[in-house]
């Protein structure tokens, strides 16, 4: 294990190193990031405790008999879990691709003495930290607020930080192991048969959610039991999520036994299944990795030969040399398989938010609930477009790497290559999210003015995203980055997702304060209303002009003053 320890040593170094270079990077980028992410973590904190002081309002006085709150406490603790459990087995799953297989540093370390084992070792908590950072800032204000507001001792808190790494290891480990068993899978099927299954994959589990929320409308008293007994899924034995959320709770009562129990059960699970994935790295790792560095040099097709080949003629409509641009763009895309597994991935989120939009109450009925829905459902529908944005657009520029300098020897002008990606984004975004909204709105059967606000909002958050995300990337690439995970995980990325953020909050929060005011009757007369309409619309025109200009301007002056 000398070399594992050896590997993580100089990882730790270059992470030290790079931190300790923020002290070069734009001292207002710095504070922007750092002010808005304690904004963030303060804000969930005070927002998680105002909901669970509610939840323990709502199942009654902790001096009675039953208090239900603590019943539906432990069950939202334990479908928590359960979701971030299975959310870091996908996160894992492209994270481990490629840091195994698609690093440069993977060549380097192979060519070392040490055994395909332990290199998959000294990898493997990489990929834990890449996939599992997330969840430590989200996670802290909530687990905190929920120690802070049922009085837990100080054995909770401890409780939480020994739970923390074995409970993260167990999903990484399965995302690993299922990494290296696709991948010696998926290369020998052909890409027609991957996109077939991707499809299907996508479309049966969105028929599936249809089915299980199929007469979803239910009477009051039938939503408390038909909750209990859909989360009882929850609650199986089987599930590492379920011991640690037995685990921390027991800490609550102060159960020492009871806590150390559940405790070492997920310590053990995680250690055998990193021990597993271990030794199948051991056998499987490097015939998967030598078969997919083979299947990179595959023959030349022919110009008109295969579907991103035809794909230039289909755009003929562009001029060059844009559409070149796009047609590499686009083809870069293609050929990465983290690229746009993620957005099947992303697929199935849209597919499982239609799908519960089905479901309703009586409340729906009432005008301010319905002004409510409306807003929300804008922002639920603006938030996908942002991780859209920050995830696939914000690398773009990067993307072009150390090759770049070569645009600048070219006849060729970086205004055209920025905007060309701005325009991408734009077309490839609105294809999916305008749509969204149409088919949102009108299964939330939404009034007129809700359904336009709603459609006017996600049309304009197109372009404001599309702006912060191409103009940010141009302002602070990394050229020296081909993995467009780490290049979002950068400084630049999460200025650009706070700001993105911040942007959508203007966007709503304009519209919502009119559009309540009117269901609540604030509004004297319908000219007012209107009036307050129009000016809630100029806010978000305005917003979005800023959030396109501005980060476009700084972004192309950057590339022309930057030498390469």
């Amino acid at each position: 294990m000398n070399q594992v320890r050896t590997v993580l040593a100089t990882k730790l170094r270059i992470a030290g190193h790079e931190i300790a270079s923020v002290r070069h990077q734009s001292k207002l980028k710095v504070g922007v990031i750092t002010i808005a992410a304690l904004s963030l973590w303060v804000g969930g904190y005070f927002l998680f405790q105002a909901g669970f002081r509610w939840l323990m309002l709502f199942g009654g006085t902790p001096a009675s008999e039953f208090n239900f709150s603590d019943l539906l406490m432990t069950r939202l603790l334990s479908i928590l879990s359960l979701t971030v459990f299975l959310l870091l087995i996908f996160s894992n799953v492209l994270v481990a691709f490629s840091t195994l297989y698609r690093s440069k540093e993977v060549v380097y370390l192979l060519q070392g003495p040490i055994s395909y084992e332990h290199f998959f070792y000294a990898r493997f908590f990489e990929c834990v930290a890449f996939s599992s950072w997330s969840l430590l800032f989200i996670g802290s204000p909530l687990m905190l607020a929920y120690g802070i507001t049922t009085q837990a001792p100080f054995f909770f808190y401890f409780s939480l930080a020994a739970f923390f790494l074995p409970f993260i290891i167990i999903p990484a480990a399965v995302g690993a192991c299922l990494t290296i068993l696709l991948v010696r899978i998926f290369p020998r099927l052909k890409t027609r048969h991957m996109v077939f299954f991707s499809i299907a994959a996508v479309g049966s589990f969105f028929a599936y959610i249809l089915h299980v929320l199929r007469g979803a409308r239910m009477a009051d008293d039938q939503l408390i039991p038909a909750f209990l007994k859909a989360t009882g899924q929850t609650q199986s034995w089987m599930l590492p999520s379920y011991w640690t959320t037995q685990g921390v709770l027991a800490a609550t009562r102060v159960q020492y036994k009871e806590s150390l129990f559940w405790f070492l059960m997920v310590l053990s699970t995680a250690l055998v299944t990193l021990l597993l994935a271990g030794r199948l790295a051991h056998y499987w790792f490097f015939p998967g990795y030598s078969f997919l560095a083979g299947q990179d040099r595959q023959r030349v097709r022919l110009r008109e030969k295969g579907i991103l080949n035809r794909l230039e003629r289909f755009l003929s409509f562009i001029p060059e040399p844009y559409r070149s641009l796009t047609v590499k763009d686009i083809k870069l895309f293609w050929r990465d398989p983290t690229q746009w597994s993620q957005f099947v991935i992303f697929f199935g989120i849209m597919a499982i938010y239609i799908a519960n939009l089905r479901s309703s109450s009586r409340y729906f009925e009432d005008a301010m609930w319905r002004s409510w829905i409306a807003c929300l459902n804008v922002g639920s529908v603006t938030l996908i477009l942002s991780t859209l944005t920050s995830r696939f657009v914000f690398p773009l520029v990067s993307l072009e790497g150390r090759r770049f300098w070569i645009i600048g020897l070219a006849p060729f002008r970086f205004t055209g290559l920025v905007w060309q990606k701005f325009w991408l984004s734009v077309c490839v975004t609105s294809l999916f999210t305008v749509g969204l909204s149409f088919l949102s709105a009108t299964m939330l059967k939404l009034e007129p003015v809700f359904f336009w606000m709603t459609v006017y909002s996600v049309v304009v958050a197109n372009f404001g995203l599309a702006g912060l995300a191409v103009g940010l990337g141009a302002l602070y690439p990394s050229f020296h980055e081909d993995n467009p995970a780490r290049i979002v995980s950068g400084l630049g990325g999460t200025l650009n997702l706070l700001l993105s953020i911040a942007y959508i909050t203007v966007i709503i929060a304009a519209q919502t304060l009119v559009l309540q005011w009117n269901a609540l009757g604030g509004f004297a007369s319908p000219a007012l209303f209107h009036y307050a309409l129009t000016a809630a619309i100029s806010v978000g025109l305005l917003t979005t002009l800023a959030a396109v200009g501005l980060p476009m301007y700084f972004g192309l002056r950057n590339l022309r003053d930057r030498e390469y």
